[in-house]
């Protein structure tokens, strides 16, 4: 009976593919994947990429990363989307070494990461109590050209405070402000839950009326 049919191109699946992925049912975009190939459907990059997020959605990481070696072995090169959706998988999985290794994997190969895989990675290491290589790899986001966002400072401030490390968070809160970048209502709170824990209310008073302030 499937003979007897069109065989519908790989850009029809993937709009299909996408549809279902963005109504997050990903278990089924997955198992549409075996009838492309029943189709004899070649993959491409785009449909390579919505199966590898799908994997990571789903907790089966290393599925995606199996995924990446198939593109490999098809001649499918993967992109930044490919890399990024693997290191996000990651990096929401604790395994940040595994994420470490495949970002410079990426850099190595020439790959420009955005400033969103930066922030990933940066999230990931402050996730799993990792204050100072946190600290470093925002230095290194400026040292490759990148602007560090006021989300990028207030994950690293937010660590630093939940560690009890008052006197980094503020030294990076002073940084952050002469960089010119506005802090928010996330950063003060940050900065006030943890002067309050160490029982500073004057210092937390303070900094809730220059909160006001600066929001007015």
């Amino acid at each position: 009976m499937v003979a007897k049919h069109r065989k519908p191109s790989v850009v029809e699946f993937n709009k299909l593919l996408g549809a279902i992925v963005r109504m997050k049912h990903y278990a089924i975009a997955v198992s549409m994947y075996s009838q492309m190939e029943l189709l004899g459907v070649s993959y491409d990059i785009y449909s390579f990429n919505i199966l590898i997020n799908c994997f990571c959605q789903l907790g089966y990481i290393d599925f995606g990363s199996s995924v990446l070696g198939k593109m490999m072995k098809v001649g499918v090169q993967p992109d930044v989307v490919t890399l990024s959706t693997l290191i996000n998988g990651l990096c929401k999985r604790s395994k940040i070494s595994e994420a470490l290794s495949l970002f410079d994997e990426m850099m190595e190969k020439g790959y420009r990461p955005n400033l969103i895989v930066y922030t990933t990675v940066l999230n990931g290491l402050c996730k799993t109590g990792n204050t100072d290589r946190a600290l470093r790899f925002l230095r290194m986001m400026e040292e490759r050209g990148f602007k560090p966002n006021i989300v990028a400072y207030s994950t690293v401030i937010d660590c630093f405070c939940k560690k009890g490390l008052l006197s980094e968070a503020f030294d990076l809160f002073s940084k952050m402000k002469v960089k010119g970048i506005r802090p928010n209502i996330v950063i003060y709170n940050c900065l006030i839950h943890g002067v309050c824990k160490l029982g500073q209310q004057k210092e937390a008073t303070r900094l809730l009326n220059e909160m006001i302030l600066l929001m007015q």
